[in-house]
């Protein structure tokens, strides 16, 4: 009997071991699939220069282009304003944080409630009435209620992060019944 249980122990504490492992090379492979994109941008960017297509210059780049006589060199000077003027509307973005809650009835959320991609620069409430089939999967996600929030884009961007929201599977529904709910999302600053 003890051998059993040290058996079961052991396998728990693989599979703990496992699933820690899984998740964190979920993490790491979401990374390099941003870096990645981020790389082909580029390099879309620089394959535009090279087939000559024009490029949009200020008037600054234009007179910089004059006094340094190397267009690809004031491109990619010009590339790194455009970025460092991103990352600044990121950090803007990212002064906003998210938080999620879920109703439904005997159900919970297998992993935790996905987040929505844009986050905007508005503070405010976003409440969804969804609908969840047997095995857990959203199936339809509605606007219900808004407060505070004005851009349609962040509306939708809780939409999809809702739809890509798992619960628990429920046998005590039938297979074409849809249990409804609903997920709210809280904009507010950090």
């Amino acid at each position: 009997m003890k051998g059993n249980t040290v058996l079961l122990v052991l396998i728990a504490i693989l599979l703990c071991g496992t699933l820690f492992l899984s998740y964190t090379n979920f993490q790491q492979i979401q990374v390099l699939r941003q870096e990645n994109t981020s790389l082909w941008v580029k390099i879309d960017s620089v394959q535009q220069i090279c087939s000559k297509k024009p490029v949009k210059q200020s008037s600054a780049s234009v007179a910089k282009a004059a006094s340094t006589g190397s267009a690809f060199l004031d491109y990619l000077i010009q590339l790194g304003e455009e970025e460092q003027r991103e990352a600044e509307r990121t950090k803007a973005k990212e002064k906003i944080k998210v938080t999620s809650k879920y109703r439904l009835e005997d159900r919970y959320v297998s992993y935790k409630v996905q987040e929505p991609e844009l986050k905007g620069t508005e503070v405010g409430e976003v409440v969804l009435s969804i609908l969840v089939n047997y095995s857990g999967d959203v199936k339809s996600a509605k606007l219900q209620s808004v407060t505070g929030i004005t851009n349609e884009e962040v509306i939708e961007a809780c939409k999809k992060a809702a739809l890509k929201t798992n619960f628990n599977h429920n046998s005590d529904i039938g297979y074409n019944t849809k249990q409804s709910g609903t997920i709210t999302y809280t904009f507010s600053a950090k």
